[in-house]
């Protein structure tokens, strides 16, 4: 009988030894969801924070972020950015002018928008090319001007103006214009009568 009253009424110091194994683990099982919650809370900022800012224009915001957030984005696969669905619009918008001055003074100009003879893609791409490299230039400025002027006009001089609007992120646009081709065209002299001396041979 002594035996099982042992069994049943366990001793005070081993009761204490369960209770504090038991408060252990309640207080280990607390902290490890509170550190749980914590990080998965870090990861979703940290997640969220890289890919706002992998979406955005570059700006200053994102170049200082980037240090941090670079190493982060390309280990999660978070570096792709939408700029294949909306890319980051262009901030400087170029018009390109062909200017066909007559001998009258008369100045005639041509824009791209106002050609049809080709779909606008096209255009762009050769004003791009004519802005920026010079050999483009004499075939686009003989070609205009053959277009602008009729049969028995005489145009002086053709020249192209680059026009350039950029759009800062703050503040007024910033407008700016320049000269990229200015070609006075040559004609052709007049053939004279040939004055023969008296007595000579005609």
């Amino acid at each position: 009988m002594g035996t099982e009253t042992e069994h049943k009424n366990p001793k005070p110091g081993t009761r204490r030894r369960a209770g504090g194994k038991r408060a252990r683990a309640t207080k280990s099982s607390v902290l490890w969801r509170r550190a749980r919650d914590i990080g998965a809370s870090v990861l979703i900022i940290v997640i969220l924070s890289t890919a706002i800012l992998s979406s955005l224009p570059n700006s200053v915001l994102k170049q200082t972020a980037a240090p941090v957030l670079t190493p982060v984005a390309r280990a999660t696969g978070l570096d792709q950015n939408w700029g294949m669905f909306a890319p980051n619009p262009p901030r400087t918008f170029s018009v390109l002018e062909v200017h066909v001055i007559m001998s009258n003074g008369e100045d005639r100009v041509w824009l791209i928008k106002d050609d049809p003879s080709m779909p606008g893609l096209y255009w762009r791409k050769i004003k791009e090319e004519v802005i920026k490299h010079k050999d483009f230039r004499d075939g686009l400025a003989a070609w205009v001007v053959r277009k602008m002027t009729n049969k028995g006009e005489r145009p002086a001089r053709v020249a192209m103006v680059v026009k350039t609007e950029t759009l800062p992120f703050k503040g007024e646009p910033k407008r700016a214009k320049r000269v990229i081709y200015d070609v006075r065209i040559p004609h052709p002299k007049r053939n004279e009568p040939q004055v023969t001396e008296k007595g000579a041979p005609s």
